[in-house]
This record gives C-alpha cells, sequence and structure tokens, in this order.
C-alpha cells in the first residue's frame, strides 16, 4: 500500500511539474505573432504596383514639413505618383514624383528628392493625412506621424535645412 501512495505522490509531482513548466505558454503573448514596425513611419500600398515605405513628415515649426518617404514600383511601366494634402487653410495642394518601372525612389533624405508641404498644421507628436495615387488606381490616404529634427537620425532633414542641401 505504502508502494501505491508513493507511486500515485510522483504521477501527481510529475503532473505539477508539467503543467507548471508549459502552462507559462498558455498566459504569456507570444512575441513573433505580433508584427512591429521597426521604422517610424508608416507604409501603405496603392494596388497592385506601388508601395510607400516609412513614411515620415519632419517639422521643427509645425508651418512646414519634410516629406521622408521610400517609394517602390513593381510594376512593368513608371508612374508618376501624386502625393496629395490639405493645407491649414483648406486648399488642396499636389506633388509628384516620377518612380521608374521596377525601381525604388527615396524622397527626403540629403541626396535625394525634396517635397516640401507647406502652410500646414502639423505639429510634432501628430499625424497628418497624406494621399497617395498614381494612374488610374484607387489611392490611398496615409496618416503620417509628424517628427522634429532633434532625433539624431533626421538632422539636416527639416524644411530649412532641405532648402540648404537641395
Amino acid at each position: 500500500m505504502r508502494t501505491r501512495s508513493r507511486y500515485a505522490a510522483s504521477i501527481l509531482v510529475a503532473l505539477a511539474i508539467g503543467a507548471s513548466a508549459t502552462g507559462c505558454a498558455f498566459i504569456t503573448p507570444q512575441a513573433t505573432t505580433t508584427i512591429v514596425e521597426s521604422a517610424n513611419g508608416v507604409n501603405g500600398n496603392v494596388a497592385p504596383n506601388l508601395a510607400m515605405r516609412n513614411v515620415t513628415l519632419i517639422s521643427d515649426d509645425g508651418k512646414t514639413a519634410s516629406l521622408l518617404a521610400t517609394l517602390v514600383n513593381t510594376d512593368i511601366t513608371g508612374n508618376l505618383v501624386t502625393i496629395q494634402y490639405v493645407n491649414s487653410a483648406g486648399a488642396s495642394v499636389t506633388e509628384s514624383a516620377y518612380v521608374d518601372a521596377g525601381a525604388t525612389l527615396q524622397i527626403g533624405g540629403v541626396p535625394d528628392k525634396k517635397i516640401i508641404l507647406t502652410g500646414i498644421d502639423a505639429k510634432a507628436g501628430t499625424l497628418f493625412p497624406v494621399f497617395f495615387q498614381y494612374g488610374d488606381q484607387t489611392g490611398t490616404k496615409l496618416l503620417v506621424p509628424v517628427l522634429t529634427s532633434d532625433w539624431p537620425q533626421y538632422k539636416g532633414l527639416a524644411p530649412a535645412d532641405a532648402a540648404i542641401n537641395p
């Protein structure tokens, strides 16, 4: 009888150890199931061939902002991308950038194409709507984060600095 109780006790101990060792997986969030943007900007697509990556605005005064973006064109033809925003007076402003077939276009870095948004009301820490479209495709509105050039990776990219480094 004593061996039965030892046997039963060892089974209970084994079950308790097994349950406590595997129980963590039931209550702990799995890091690999959550997608996290690895950049400060936002991403979007204009179906089927244009991707906007790491779109960010850099503004030190909240009235003008440099657009930082990577445009990826997977089409077999080049595309003229229109970039629209509404200024603080309520007027729609359109800028454009041409992206070659199967190419990537960087906007806003020191050697890159510059697009400066003017007459806006976009303070640092807010999201500002910017609309991207090409050809007859339905466009995409992105809520773009507004950051300052105080961040080391954005030094020299504010609108005043962009005018110095065309």
